[in-house]
């Protein structure tokens, strides 16, 4: 925001090259300001480790990382979860750090039949690959995770179907999803909490997983004085995303629901849950967004919790795996969970 809100033409050079593009300062003091007033719906608290124990099957069992050949079936409660596809830790053959791709993964989402995850070579790093894959182009839910042990031409035949972004900024990759046209990620600083910072959101072409558009916004309770600086958020669509909030201090989960207006982003509290869910404040590692039936997912490290539009829990499960959910999505009325 600034008192000579305008749109300012920016030239950048290097070497011989250049690019140009438009930044339009906004001058509305009033955007992003809104009111936590929802009353705070029933909640459910639970305790989960903070650090994770165990790894995935035969991952870490001895020198080789043998791959897996059978899939987990994981159930708890109403949530049953089976194995689609086992992704690969990194997409480079060799050891050379050169132009490597993982071995963190931090989010992911579904759409238009491809899978999208951010990978990172450090769950420190904010920036990173976002590497899409065709799902019908997966033989079987094992051989990807081949990939770094492959024959060579075996490998470049599998490789040339995954397509893989530039190293661009992500964020820690949870506020991570996609509409129809785009993918979406908030690159936000998971380390920032209860700041008055703004954001920026990253709009990147589904074609070339470059960056399109960025946007700023933020979430104030009335004033800066109480800011609300969001870790994870999905988008509905190109327009309108939908943010969840903890307050500590407070022993409040908030639900917020962000929508453009040009290009203005105003927010609306829509929900509240009292409580902790994670009595040892485990965070939350993905949040998915059922448009159909309106329903919140959120995960946490063994957790997965589902509650309605205003933030009462409907349901839970712990699934005793020792390892973190790395985001969450809903695609066809379908959870899928990494």
């Amino acid at each position: 925001m600034s008192n000579s809100a305008s749109e300012h033409k920016i030239t950048f050079t290097y070497g011989k090259a250049h690019a140009h593009t438009v930044v339009e300062v906004r001058g509305d003091a009033q955007e992003g300001v809104g009111v936590a007033d929802k009353p705070e719906q029933t909640g459910k608290s639970a305790s989960s480790w903070f650090k994770h124990y165990r790894t995935s099957g035969n991952w870490g069992k001895g020198a080789s990382y043998a791959p897996e050949t059978k899939p987990h079936v994981l159930k708890s409660g109403s949530f049953k979860l089976k194995t689609y596809f086992y992704q690969p830790a990194t997409l480079s053959q060799g050891r050379s750090q050169t132009g490597m791709v993982g071995p963190v993964p931090e989010g992911m989402t579904i759409s238009n039949g491809s899978m999208y995850a951010t990978m990172y070579k450090s769950p420190h790093n904010t920036r990173a690959h976002i590497v899409a894959y065709k799902l019908k182009n997966v033989p079987n839910r094992y051989i990807m995770q081949k990939l770094p042990w492959l024959p060579w031409g075996q490998f470049t035949r599998l490789a040339s179907k995954i397509k893989i972004s530039p190293y661009i900024k992500l964020g820690h990759g949870q506020a991570f999803s996609a509409t129809h046209k785009y993918i979406y990620a908030i690159a936000n600083d998971h380390l920032l909490r209860h700041s008055s910072q703004s954001e920026e959101i990253m709009q990147i072409s589904k074609k070339d997983l470059q960056i399109k558009r960025i946007w700023t916004f933020k979430i104030w309770n009335k004033s800066a004085k109480d800011g609300r600086y969001m870790h994870n958020a999905t988008f509905l669509n190109d327009n309108k995303f939908v943010a969840v909030y903890y307050s500590s201090t407070k022993h409040r989960f908030e639900y917020w629901k962000v929508t453009r207006h040009g290009d203005s982003w105003q927010p609306v509290e829509i929900g509240a849950t009292k409580g902790e869910f994670m009595r040892n404040n485990s965070p939350v590692q993905g949040i998915a967004y059922d448009k159909k039936r309106a329903h919140i997912y959120l995960a946490f490290n063994d957790y997965l919790f589902k509650a309605n539009r205003d933030g009462m829990v409907l349901a839970n499960g712990r699934f005793h795996t020792g390892r973190e959910f790395e985001g969450i999505c809903v695609n066809n009325s379908h959870l899928y969970a990494e």
